[in-house]
């Protein structure tokens, strides 16, 4: 029997890195996938992949920054899957810029909106239906940085993702008594396509020692999978070779 078989998820962020390894290795586990991004072309060709394993997978293109294309989103989820079991809110970016003085104010609400905001809305959007069911999972992939925030990350980057770990906890507050679980997945350094956004991306060998999408998307796995009065409410993630 598959970890996850029957479920549904809807996974932010799905069309490359870590959300491309969470999409590929939910479906490994029996999952029925939606996903969300930006590029049309990249969900297609993740969702090509995991129809290979057997999922039913329904893509959604939108800007996760805007609030009428993420309600659009779930909903079209909704009609194709039925119901949305578990939310990966995953999307997330950086700027080359990281420091106080070199991150513009433009640079900072955009990195609030993606991977902050849209994770609000996401939540805000699924929320209720799984309070009314009495069981749901959230996992909101943030990093290191909500735990430990530091300029190599920058200003606007950590912040967001320690906005992560309040959402989460509250989630939890609300939602725990009706049998609805929220996690903070915190990665450390991993290999995905935000390296290049570093003023000095780090070059193939280092980047093969880092954490890789497939281990996001057991450690996903994982966490999905559990007894449903089981809340894993914190995973912070290290590499062991660096």
């Amino acid at each position: 029997m598959k970890r996850l078989a029957g479920k549904k998820i809807l996974i932010t962020g799905a069309s490359s890195g870590f959300g491309r390894g969470i999409a590929l290795a939910c479906a490994a586990e029996g999952a029925d996938l939606a996903l969300v991004a930006r590029d049309t072309e990249r969900l297609q060709a993740v969702a090509d992949l995991a129809r290979a394993q057997g999922s039913e997978v329904v893509i959604c293109p939108a800007n996760i920054a805007d609030q009428t294309q993420v309600l659009a989103a779930v909903a079209h989820a909704k009609v194709a899957l039925g119901q949305i079991d578990v939310l990966v809110n995953d999307a997330g970016m950086n700027v080359t810029q990281r420091s106080i003085k070199d991150t513009s104010l433009e640079q900072w609400r955009q990195l609030l909106d993606v991977n902050l905001t849209s994770a609000f809305l996401f939540t805000k959007a699924v929320l209720p239906d799984m309070i009314a069911r009495q069981a749901g999972t959230i996992i909101n992939v943030a990093s290191r940085a909500a735990l430990h925030p530091h300029l190599a990350g920058g200003v606007g980057y950590s912040t967001s993702k320690q906005g992560m770990d309040a959402l989460t906890q509250v989630t939890n507050e609300e939602a725990n008594p009706h049998g609805v679980r929220a996690c903070l997945l915190c990665p450390g350094v991993g290999n995905t396509p935000l390296l290049d956004r570093r003023p000095v991306p780090p070059p193939l060998d280092q980047r093969a020692k880092m954490l890789q999408p497939e281990d996001l998307g057991a450690v996903v796995v994982l966490i999905a999978s559990m007894p449903p009065h089981v809340n894993i409410e914190l995973v912070s993630m290290l590499p062991t070779r660096l």
